[in-house]
C-alpha cells in the first residue's frame, strides 16, 4: 500500500509539472499571436503611418490579459528605416515575448 501511494504521489507531481508546462506554452503561443497581429498592422499602414500604432494596449485572449507595448524607432538601423518592436507580457510582467521588424521607405 505504501509503495502504491508513493507511486501515485510521484505521478501527481509529474502531472502538475506537465499542466504548468502546457499553460506556459499556451501563453507563449497566444502572446506571439498578439505581437504578430500588431506587426502585421504596422506593415499594413506602412512606413509613413507606422507611428500612429505606437503605444500600449491590453488584449484578452483565452482568459489571460496580455499587455502589448509597441515602440517605433526612426532612422534605425539606417536612414529611411524604422525598427518596430512589439513586446507582449502577461502575469504582471513576469513573462514576455518580443518581436521586431524593420520598415523601409
Amino acid at each position: 500500500m505504501v509503495v502504491l501511494a508513493t507511486g501515485f504521489l510521484g505521478i501527481a507531481g509529474l502531472t502538475m509539472g506537465v499542466i504548468r508546462g502546457n499553460l506556459y506554452s499556451k501563453n507563449v503561443t497566444s502572446a506571439t499571436v498578439v505581437a504578430e497581429q500588431m506587426i502585421e498592422g504596422v506593415q499594413r499602414v506602412g512606413y509613413a503611418n507606422a507611428a500612429t500604432l505606437a503605444g500600449t494596449d491590453t488584449v484578452s485572449m483565452g482568459g489571460t490579459d496580455y499587455t502589448r507595448v509597441t515602440t517605433i524607432s526612426n532612422a534605425t538601423p539606417a536612414a529611411n528605416m524604422k525598427t518596430v518592436t512589439v513586446t507582449v507580457s502577461w502575469n504582471s510582467g513576469g513573462y514576455s515575448v518580443s518581436l521586431n521588424t524593420i520598415l523601409s521607405e
